[in-house]
């Protein structure tokens, strides 16, 4: 199965979308595959080239109930919407509508027959920033948020109520700008719920949400950002997981150094030195997605020392920052 990205295009102000490579899609119409929610969506878009640049244009450019190919699979997976200008060289996080910009969306070709290309989206790239949305997680994080309703109905019916919403315009398997309206129905009734964590799955949100409180939450204040603050540590503490990452590096490496101050326990402590270093999410709390899986390139080793350092503010300081910080203090 080969695979295609489509890339924004600075152009006449408010931008254009190319295909990549240049001849993966050129005279197909686009339909797009949402495979966990069971439902393939004609984007009534047309890939095209276009004074011999490819280009994806929309079959009724002017009829404003019909979202683009990016917007339309932002919409479905219960996204922000992303605007259409670079307005300030920058990305907000967590996400909210039209304060981001995306880079690119990436997808499988699924099929390509009779003029018509199947795409099943795979990720999305924010512009100005190092996110990356993995859709195919989130898909499946809102496939079981439908399956069964029944915890985030007995506590949030209204949440509940912009889920089903949701799924029923999505289902009609026809682009139209009403998904994005029941999307921003669904994170306007999730911040309500759980303050702005970009989640998939409610259900996933809720279960974190009924944790008892980390040792990093202490110093946050208010909602905003209690959630994520909460999963990012609990992450951190999956002992199964980290032991497997850890694992992984020494067979790797031999070693397990902090990947901030290059402290190598092991040499330093022994074997007992191993106990020293801790993982740590490199996504920043505001980034992160709480029903995304963790992945072994998403957690840095680092020794307790800077582990503390690092969760000393809201929001954590990022790996590259704490080294800068530790190469300013020599």
């Amino acid at each position: 199965m080969s695979t295609c990205s489509i890339r924004w295009r600075s152009s006449g102000g408010r931008g254009e979308w190319e295909y990549v490579p240049a001849d993966s899609l050129t005279d197909h119409a686009i339909e797009v595959s949402f495979d966990p929610l069971g439902i393939t969506i004609p984007a009534e878009v047309m890939a095209r080239k276009v004074q011999g640049k490819p280009r994806l244009r929309k079959l009724e450019k002017d009829n404003r109930n019909k979202l683009h190919l990016p917007a339309l699979v932002m919409a479905v997976c219960r996204l922000p919407e992303p605007r259409r200008q670079d307005l300030d060289n920058t990305a907000h996080f967590p996400l909210r509508d039209k304060s981001f910009l995306i880079d690119a969306m990436d997808f499988d070709i699924v099929d390509m027959n009779a003029g018509v290309a199947t795409l099943a989206p795979l990720r999305v790239s924010i512009m100005h920033s190092g996110y990356v949305i993995n859709l195919e997680d989130r898909l499946t994080a809102i496939a079981k948020d439908v399956a069964d309703l029944t915890p985030i109905e007995s506590e949030f019916p209204a949440l509940a109520d912009a889920i089903r919403g949701h799924y029923a315009e999505v289902m009609k398997g026809v682009n139209s700008a009403s998904i994005r309206t029941v999307a921003t129905k669904f994170n306007t009734e999730s911040a309500a719920a759980f303050g702005d964590t970009n989640a998939g799955s409610a259900d996933e949100v809720l279960k974190y949400q009924k944790l008892p409180e980390s040792e990093i939450e202490e110093a946050i204040t208010g909602k905003e950002g209690r959630i994520l603050t909460r999963i990012h540590s609990y992450r951190e503490r999956d002992r199964a997981f980290v032991a497997k990452v850890k694992k992984h590096r020494k067979k790797l490496n031999g070693k397990i150094p902090c990947e901030a101050c290059g402290l190598d326990p092991l040499t330093t402590y022994g074997a007992e030195g191993e106990r020293c270093i801790e993982a740590h999410h490199r996504i920043p709390i505001q980034e992160l997605q709480p029903d995304s899986v963790t992945r072994e390139e998403d957690i840095a080793l680092i020794c307790a020392s800077c582990h503390r350092i690092v969760h000393s503010r809201y929001p954590c300081l990022t790996l590259d920052e704490l080294i800068a910080l530790l190469n300013e203090t020599g």
